[in-house]
């Protein structure tokens, strides 16, 4: 069952334009998450009741990493508050990726969707794994690429870092293995090429997707995602499904 415990800033600090790293130190029960899932983070201020999602970047040793991106009033203030301060933060929601199976994992994510990615890698990495790449896209400025523990292949829109294109095309351009399953969050669009992708090559793909959502719960039905299996919501029935099973162009 879903708790919201307070926890402790221990880091805040900006990583990119408008991007900060959140380090919170945890209750010591606090349940380790899966990669792929997310919390809500609650506001120091009775004004602004909702909770603001955010993906899991990264857990050790009681603390949990989040990377966000400055995008309203909410974020802003989250990204002022000090070292020290105490925040209500929630324990692990949604359902995040499937690593089992044999063969090759290739992680997949374009520009924000980078970040629930490195959890993954590192539990890839601790699972004894050494047949992961990560193929990550950017427009032009790279986030937390240094941080991942496997092969990377960058790719940026305007070509200030490595390959010159979009992630889908680097992968185009790359040589997959057969049997590889990829795994990848992203923009809609970059999913929706990236299933294309997938399909026409027999390869397994999960997505994460990112969607806006209200209460983070499965209340508000305000993250609906359209499936073969009819409509689920994102925060609760995801965020990661089987790419083979979303409807992509309605």
């Amino acid at each position: 069952m879903n708790k919201i415990v307070t926890a402790e800033i221990a880091e805040n600090s900006e990583i990119a334009k408008e991007m900060f790293r959140l380090r919170l130190k945890l209750p010591g029960d606090y349940p380790r998450p899966k990669p792929g899932q997310f919390v809500n983070l609650y506001l120091n201020d009775a004004s602004l009741l909702l909770p603001r999602p955010i993906s899991v970047c990264d857990y050790e040793q009681g603390l949990l990493t989040l990377v966000c991106a400055v995008v309203g009033k909410g974020t802003e203030m989250i990204s002022g508050y000090g070292v020290g301060t105490k925040i209500r933060v929630s324990t692990p929601l949604g359902n995040g990726f499937s690593t089992g199976g044999s063969g090759h994992y290739l992680l997949v994510g374009g520009s924000f969707g980078v970040v629930p990615l490195l959890l993954l890698a590192k539990e890839l990495a601790a699972q004894g794994r050494t047949d992961v790449r990560a193929f990550l896209g950017f427009y032009d400025e790279t986030l937390i690429v240094e941080e991942f523990p496997c092969v990377v292949e960058v790719a940026t829109d305007v070509g200030s870092c490595g390959f010159k294109g979009n992630v889908v095309e680097l992968l185009e351009c790359s040589e997959i293995p057969v049997g590889t399953q990829i795994l990848a969050c992203g923009s809609k669009p970059m999913l929706c090429a990236l299933s294309k992708f997938a399909a026409e090559r027999g390869l397994y793909l999960q997505v994460s997707m990112e969607e806006r959502m209200g209460c983070g719960y499965g209340a508000c039905v305000g993250c609906v995602c359209k499936t073969t299996k009819g409509n689920r919501k994102v925060c609760d029935d995801g965020p990661v499904f089987d790419a083979s099973e979303v409807i992509w162009d309605e």
